[in-house]
């Protein structure tokens, strides 16, 4: 089952709360469930296909709102964002945004062509100590989504 999730217009007024609901929610996920967090007021052109015979066939493009999504894979928590068409993704971020998400602890996908081709982040990291996701490392996923949009996605909006 997948939770939707999209922040108030303009982002939430006190992002601390936003993020302890979010965690909550995360750690009350069953295996295979998901919450995925769409921020649809700040979408951006996706280039769906070029231009073809010099022009005459348009290229076409359909807007595409960034989200981030924390699923449930047993004991762990995976959390994704929309990946960069820098690495052949389906957001346009600036070089300046992908530094910033690499900063704010997000990886990039892999060189296999068959990942997908989102950012990506596991917690915990390392082999799981308890049943689920411990409380530290769910407000850590919250937190880490509440930067990129706080930060990042909101920010850039400005």
């Amino acid at each position: 089952m997948t939770y939707a999730v999209e922040p108030p217009p303009g982002g939430p007024a006190d992002w601390s709360a936003w993020s302890r609901d979010l965690a909550a929610r995360i750690r009350s996920l069953s295996d295979g469930e998901d919450v995925t967090i769409t921020v649809s007021e700040h979408p951006r052109p996706h280039l769906l296909r070029k231009a073809r015979l010099f022009g005459v066939v348009p290229a076409r493009y359909e807007d595409m709102a960034p989200w981030a999504r924390v699923r449930r894979d047993d004991n762990h928590a995976v959390v994704e964002l929309i990946g960069s068409e820098d690495f052949g993704g389906e957001f346009f971020f600036t070089q300046a945004e992908d530094a910033a998400l690499e900063e704010i602890g997000w990886r990039r996908p892999g060189p296999i062509s068959m990942e997908e081709r989102v950012w990506n982040r596991w917690y915990p990291d390392d082999v799981s100590e308890t049943a689920y996701l411990g409380r530290d490392d769910a407000l850590a996923a919250a937190d880490l989504v509440v930067r990129t949009l706080r930060d990042v996605v909101y920010a850039a909006e400005a």
